[in-house]
């Protein structure tokens, strides 16, 4: 998430180091548009116009956080090599707001600060092949980690059952939308030559009844730990460490997934 401190210090640069029709372009080429049922409070027409378009924005909603992000991402990029902003002392404080609300800013991208996550291949191999839910699923889990590790948990467990589900829509595969993830997850390890019954050697049945196990797993920490179900009496709520361990788990699991099937996409057939 992003407090409000990090915003108007945000709004602030702008406000000093843009125009108002800069200020325009940065928002609607990330299809962020003014919100006509509002009027902001705060002085100077940068300012305003600024929030006005982030007013229309849902910012606990982890895709239109990526919007604001992206926002200030460009302004950044647009900046690196000014000089005379990067005199300015809220540069500085803007970058440390950020890194407060977990997000630091490396090779020209804004990220959640996930340095024991899995690489960057998620975001690399759903982008090239438009693999939007996925992708989504991806962001919204690295997003949330830290501020609401119960929706990070069940993002990841959506990002598994996304990728599933597109590995299925790409072959033609017909599935049933009340399949579960294990049964969702047995259609495609069986395409994908992935069933440990589909192999003879012992070593070979061990690891993919693994990930069979992880599958499993994965769906039952978000059903215990995940946002989607309501509470009992007795409840143990999740750490950012569970978020990071699903994360990974699921990472690594959905990008072998889809690795393995582009690998063999040409020899499986229906």
């Amino acid at each position: 998430m992003l407090h409000k401190r990090t915003i108007h210090t945000f709004y602030d640069l702008l406000s000093t180091h843009s125009t108002l029709n800069k200020i325009e372009n940065l928002f609607e080429c990330e299809s962020i548009f003014q919100n006509e049922f509002y009027e902001s409070s705060l002085t100077g027409d940068r300012r305003s116009l600024a929030d006005n378009y982030v007013s229309s924005l849902d910012l606990t909603n982890a895709s239109e956080l990526r919007k604001i992000l992206n926002v200030i991402e460009m302004f950044l990029l647009e900046n690196e090599d000014n000089e005379f902003i990067q005199e300015d002392s809220r540069w500085k404080q803007l970058f440390k707001l950020l890194e407060r609300d977990g997000f630091t800013f490396a090779n020209g991208k804004l990220l959640s600060v996930n340095t024991i996550y899995i690489p960057k291949e998620i975001e690399e191999i759903t982008s090239e092949f438009n693999i939007e839910h996925v992708k989504k699923d991806w962001e919204r889990a690295l997003d949330q980690a830290k501020a609401d590790p119960e929706d990070a948990i069940t993002a990841t467990r959506a990002m598994l059952e996304s990728t599933l589900k597109w590995i299925l829509d790409d072959i033609g595969e017909e599935y049933d939308k009340k399949e579960n993830l294990s049964q969702l997850y047995r259609r495609v390890a069986k395409q994908l030559n992935l069933s440990p019954d589909q192999h003879g050697e012992e070593i070979f049945k061990q690891i993919l009844g693994s990930i069979n196990g992880v599958v499993t797993g994965l769906g039952s920490l978000r059903n215990e730990y995940g946002d989607s179900h309501g509470k009992g009496k007795v409840y143990y709520k999740p750490s950012q460490r569970h978020a990071k361990f699903a994360i990974n788990l699921s990472g690594t699991v959905c990008m072998y997934l889809l690795e393995t099937y582009f690998a063999n996409e040409k020899s499986i057939s229906v």
